[in-house]
């Protein structure tokens, strides 16, 4: 919920930070360019880390994190420390949704239908609630306080999981972590990401197609790594995985541009 919320709650605040930030538009988008890109860059992270942590320790450390740069978001006095405190909490952020998912699936057992169908509330609400939540602060308060909003919750959160989550150290069994896979895999898509996000431009056709030649060695790389790759391709042999996660890709593109550009359309023509 608080890495959902977290992608669309800055969005509304966007024309307050040029003005009390003193930086052009093109600057401050990078406040939730930056957090999104950093987010997508930890990703495939998280089945080397949990293999080596255990499930358990990577959440506690990701929630410590993102609650701790989410504190120095509220503190930024510029708009460079800003982004540079947003591409902190992004990469905290990468982690934590994917973790809450995997933490409920080990507990749930055989009834992770039910659960999976409770769960969609919290992921569908957060990026909803997002820009309603943050025009209720500004209406009243410094931006600072759309940051500072994580600080309480995330505090909460990190206690309860101190006391109900089981230490599955033990459980896992380490694996080496894939460099070569994650060498290609990580730029591939924070360059996908910014090459679509500037795709009007010859730099950002070059860096788009630099992308997808990284994609290719990546996919090359793990037929041939098999189980030791960072991201097992042959999951999407599953026609009902393959068929989701394309889905998925098309959704969050529509929904996450929406989330981005609707909020500063109504702000700046409709006032």
């Amino acid at each position: 919920f608080m890495a959902q919320l977290d992608a669309t709650i800055v969005n509304v605040s966007l024309p307050d930070l040029v003005t009390t930030l003193h930086a052009p538009f093109s600057h401050i988008q990078w406040v939730v360019s930056g957090y999104l890109l950093a987010l997508a860059l930890t990703l495939p992270l998280n089945g080397w880390l949990v293999s080596r942590l255990g499930g358990r320790a990577v959440y506690l450390w990701c929630f410590g994190a993102f609650t701790l740069t989410s504190g120095l978001c509220a503190l930024a006095w510029s708009a460079p420390s800003l982004i540079a405190f947003r591409l902190l909490q992004g990469m905290s952020g990468g982690l934590l949704a994917p973790m809450a998912q995997m933490t409920v699936a080990r507990v749930a057992g055989r009834q992770m239908p039910r659960v999976a169908s409770a769960m969609t509330a919290p992921v569908l609400l957060a990026p909803l609630l997002g820009p309603v939540a943050a025009g209720a602060i500004l209406s009243v308060a410094s931006w600072r306080w759309i940051f500072l909003l994580n600080m309480p919750v995330g505090l909460a959160a990190f206690a309860l999981a101190v006391l109900f989550l089981p230490d599955d150290r033990h459980d896992e069994r380490p694996r080496p972590l894939d460099l070569t896979g994650l060498g290609f895999l990580a730029p591939a898509l924070v360059s996908f990401l910014y090459g679509m996000d500037h795709v009007a431009r010859p730099y950002g056709q070059a860096t788009l197609g630099a992308s997808l030649m990284l994609f290719v060695l990546y996919v090359r790389s793990a037929r041939h790594k098999g189980d030791d790759a960072l991201i097992d391709l042959r999951l999407l042999r599953a026609p009902a995985f393959s068929v989701s996660a394309i889905i998925m890709f098309l959704t969050n593109g529509v929904s996450f541009a929406g989330q981005m550009l609707l909020p500063v359309w109504l702000i700046h023509a409709c006032g």
